[in-house]
């Protein structure tokens, strides 16, 4: 829920309670103070609306990318799997990893580096569902969660990941780790590990894209 609307409604609230207890006590209060009290509470609401929504972004979020930190990422992972788990249906977790980024990042300047992965990050976003979840790993690591799906379903999205990265990002390709629940692993902890150890032997052929086989 945005903060600005329960910091906007806690002065409101507020302010009721007072005009009902002047009520009560047949107390008169002028409106024209009650008006200004109201706008000066419901303004300060709003203001500390925005800076808890800021802090939440900066909390939740990858400054650079926009996607899910890691450990946000860890914790909605551990949550959809719980869910998973008592409405019965998959889903599948890719690990994904920018080939010969240090390169590019050489040739190029890390400015640009941050541009492509940027960019990434939007072939990710714009490659799952708005059910799925994309997450920055670290460095230019990243994962995809995603809702409902297969592992065939999802070796579908890895491959149109890839393809668009041949053809968008200047030379530099991807390697995919991918894993499922229930099928490849019971916890959170499992599937990410599963995923993260098939990504790092996909990374020794590039562009490349290995799935769990148990």
């Amino acid at each position: 829920m945005d903060s600005r609307w329960i910091f906007m409604g806690v002065p409101c609230l507020m302010i009721l309670t007072w005009l009902a207890l002047c009520i009560l006590h047949n107390e008169q209060m002028p409106m024209m103070v009650v008006v200004l009290v109201a706008l000066v509470q419901i303004a300060v609401g709003y203001r500390l609306g925005q800076y808890v929504n800021r802090l939440r972004q900066m909390a939740y979020y990858d400054s650079l990318t926009g996607v899910l930190v890691n450990r946000r990422f860890l914790d909605r992972l551990i949550r959809e799997i719980n869910q998973a788990k008592n409405q019965q249906y998959p889903l599948t977790l890719l690990f994904i990893d920018l080939d010969n980024f240090k390169q590019f990042n050489d040739s190029h300047g890390h400015m640009a580096g941050d541009r492509l992965l940027c960019q990434f990050a939007s072939i990710l976003q714009a490659n799952v569902q708005s059910r799925d979840t994309v997450g920055r790993w670290g460095g230019e690591e990243f994962v995809v969660l995603l809702k409902h799906t297969d592992t065939n379903e999802a070796l579908a999205v890895g491959t149109r990941i890839q393809e668009q990265v041949r053809h968008a990002l200047s030379g530099v390709t991807v390697s995919i780790g991918v894993a499922s629940y229930p099928m490849h692993a019971a916890t959170a902890e499992e599937l990410t590990h599963k995923a993260d150890t098939l990504m790092y032997e996909a990374k020794k052929k590039k562009d490349c894209m290995i799935v769990a086989t148990h």
